[in-house]
């Protein structure tokens, strides 16, 4: 009777550390999903943030050890979707973006590069300008400004034919800054001046204003100090209104 007792009891014992075994698993699996279901809505978060900041000149927080955590998972998704032509296309452009913000802009000319050999194929004149403008950017930053100068003149003609005011606008800055490094600072204020004619009409008051230092800029790059504080001045009354909307 006592064994059958004793036996009964390990047994319930036994089951009972089974069911908690069980329960835990279950838990730490669960908080892994719950993890795992957090992080993916902030990796999208990022992807667009820098999408943002890309088509909008606009500084956007982030950290280095987020880009590299974004990358990792974007490099993750390629492998996973390498015959979903459109989700590679989504995912060279956005780990072309990741790289160039971490100025890792050899890797990133090469999703780029890949990025444009998809969207050529499909000729859809605004992906297709933004191939452009993301090739020229990166051949900017590495130093080859002829080649960086032919893809943002494809782009801008693109751009024009779309009448796409904003991504022109981009364009003539990328343009302008390009002459600046070269100090064709004559162009440079052509390009500028552009820019900030297109600021003008979309009322971009930060565009108009970084276009207006530009030439200020070029100006004085050129001896012209009267046209170089003229500029300068309107960059100035710019940020007495902006820090008014602040402080008011």
């Amino acid at each position: 009777m006592g064994s059958s007792i004793c036996s009964k009891l390990r047994k319930w014992r036994k089951n009972l550390s089974k069911k908690r075994t069980g329960e835990e698993e279950k838990a730490a699996l669960n908080a892994s999903e719950h993890r795992v279901n957090d992080e993916e809505p902030a990796k999208e978060k990022l992807r667009e943030l820098i999408r943002q900041e890309d088509d909008e000149m606009k500084v956007v927080p982030y950290t280095a050890v987020d880009l590299e955590e974004l990358i990792a998972d974007l490099e993750n998704q390629l492998q996973k979707l390498w015959c979903n032509k459109p989700e590679r296309e989504k995912l060279f452009l956005d780990l072309g973006l990741a790289h160039y913000k971490l100025c890792k802009f050899e890797t990133a000319k090469d999703y780029y590069e890949q990025y444009f050999n998809l969207v050529k194929r499909h000729r859809s004149l605004p992906r297709l300008q933004r191939a452009y403008c993301n090739l020229g950017c990166v051949y900017r930053r590495l130093g080859d400004f002829n080649k960086a100068a032919e893809f943002l003149e494809s782009g801008l003609a693109i751009a024009e034919e779309l009448q796409d005011s904003r991504c022109q606008g981009r364009l003539y800055n990328n343009l302008g800054n390009i002459c600046e490094m070269q100090k064709d600072f004559e162009r440079a204020i052509y390009y500028h001046s552009k820019r900030r004619k297109m600021a003008e009409v979309l009322k971009d008051g930060d565009s108009e204003a970084k276009a207006s230092a530009s030439i200020a800029n070029a100006y004085h790059c050129m001896g012209n100090l009267r046209k170089s504080i003229a500029y300068y001045e309107r960059v100035v009354l710019w940020l007495k209104r902006k820090l008014g909307k602040v402080y008011n």
